[in-house]
């Protein structure tokens, strides 16, 4: 279905105008911009109208190696990067929650090397770019509801040229109820009535917030955006040159995709234009998940990190009237924390969906070095392990002591999966896991100091309480308690 067309058919259909209202009138009633409202409705039509974005494999190309520009092949565009770094500006994307690791505040300011937050060496990394470039580049966080005033909280020194604000705000969709396709209701905490609409906000948000004419009033024409959580992802003076120089109005960072990666979005090209398309995994038919996930077919991944042409996402929004994202439905419980809580649709959309709405679009294939982001404590785990080091530039990177590739890290879910069962059990500081190939911990374990993990070990606790792995122990191969 036409996205552009989904205005009127909503419209004329008074039985889904009806059934909409009350979705409308519970964000008018937050003050909601109508816009917002607008293409929440879009939204929802898609919804009801089972247009869910899905490309089957009839409708898309795999993206072949040679197709790619990389990293090392665009070292030459780094001098042109000289005339354009007064007119980046950083946005960092703020506004998940943690969940999955058990949290209820910003992930950013989970402590993750050297004492210090996701949050605070974000702002490390900018100040370094600052002095390294003589130029203040503005940094800005774009929030959830649910991380804003955690976030604004902790930013301390640091202020953008121009009085221009460190932080605007995600819109956010009211949650939908799967048997009725009503709002939700939950008076013991009304703001489990809400979900974040995912990264794909970042467009509209910029134009409603005024951010967006802010920016390119200053003089300020492109932007680098990444996760929050992926502290591998920085300024770059190729990339930045590369753009400049190509004129490319929207460019994303991929990497080839791994066994881990398999789940997660990838690259791809739309038969009917041979547009560049990000498939996410919800857009996958049932039948043909198989082939979604192998990695050898669609071998780039998306890794969150884009480079845009401010001045070509304003006229993509005039253009559209909005920027055409492909629909993600997420079906979940209202309570994330109660599985008797009601069933519901949370709407959202992938800010990499945009690569097929911008004319002269491209993708660049990365590093796995500008790819490090925390999404579980196993995760949390190897980016604090010696695995990895803290660059000049503030960046968390590989160390180049290890030779092989990261190890693989399963924890326990049952002690390890929330960040305050993963901190009790490593009061001292992670294992070294330099020279590990794989890691595996079943059952409640807590480590000392200076402890060193080797090659590939499994500790397996069988005692029905705690066990303590002893100060400066090394740990290789099988081992049961």
């Amino acid at each position: 279905m036409d996205s552009s067309n989904l205005e009127c058919i909503s419209n004329s259909d008074p039985d889904l105008m009806q059934l909409f209202r009350p979705l409308a009138l519970k964000m008018e009633e937050q003050s909601i911009p109508p816009i917002v409202i607008n293409l929440f409705k879009c939204y929802f039509s898609q919804m009801v109208y089972g247009s869910q974005g899905k490309l089957n494999k009839k409708e898309i190309l795999p993206v072949e190696n040679n197709e790619l520009a990389n990293l090392d092949s665009i070292s030459k565009y780094k001098e042109g990067a000289s005339d354009a770094i007064s007119e980046l500006v950083v946005i960092k994307l703020n506004g998940g929650l943690g969940t999955s690791m058990g949290m209820e505040k910003a992930k950013s300011l989970i402590k993750v090397r050297n004492g210090k937050s996701f949050l605070e060496l974000i702002q490390d990394q900018v100040r370094t770019i600052r002095k390294k470039y003589n130029t203040t580049i503005p940094l800005l966080f774009m929030n959830s509801f649910r991380t804003h005033v955690d976030t604004m909280l902790h930013i301390k020194d640091m202020d953008n040229p121009y009085h221009l604000p460190l932080a605007f705000l995600q819109h956010k969709y009211p949650k939908i109820l799967a048997n009725e396709l009503r709002p939700a209701n939950w008076p013991d905490n009304p703001e489990l009535e809400w979900n974040p609409p995912g990264h794909g906000d970042i467009y509209t948000a910029l134009i409603t917030s005024g951010i967006l004419k802010n920016l390119l009033d200053k003089g300020y024409k492109y932007a680098f955006i990444s996760n929050s959580d992926n502290l591998g992802a920085t300024m770059n003076e190729s990339i930045l040159g590369y753009l400049k120089s190509q004129e490319f109005t929207f460019l994303m960072e991929v990497t080839p995709r791994t066994v881990s990666d398999r789940k997660g979005g990838h690259l791809c090209r739309l038969l009917k234009n041979n547009r560049l398309a990000l498939r996410e995994i919800a857009q996958c038919p049932e039948g043909e998940l198989e082939e979604f996930m192998n990695i050898n077919k669609y071998s780039f991944f998306n890794t969150n990190s884009i480079w845009l042409n401010l001045e070509a996402l304003e006229k993509v929004f005039v253009r559209h009237r909005m920027v055409p994202l492909d629909l993600i439905i997420n079906t979940k419980n209202l309570d994330p924390r109660s599985s008797d809580s009601p069933t519901v649709y949370q709407l959202e959309t992938a800010m990499g969906s945009a690569i097929s709405a911008f004319d002269h679009a491209g993708a660049l294939n990365v590093p796995r070095i500008r790819f490090a982001p925390v999404k579980t404590t196993s995760d949390l785990l190897t980016v604090m392990s010696d695995c990895f080091v803290l660059s000049d530039m503030k960046t968390i990177i590989p160390n180049k002591q290890r030779t092989k590739p990261i190890p693989d890290v399963q924890l326990d879910p049952e002690y390890y999966k929330k960040i305050d069962q993963f901190e009790k059990r490593f009061p001292h500081g992670v294992p070294s896991l330099i020279d590990c190939d794989y890691l595996e911990i079943k059952g409640d374990i807590a480590f000392g100091k200076n402890v060193k993990i080797s090659g590939s070990t499994v500790l397996n606790n069988t005692t029905g309480k705690q066990v303590k792995i002893e100060d400066n122990s090394f740990l290789e191969g099988n081992k049961t308690f």
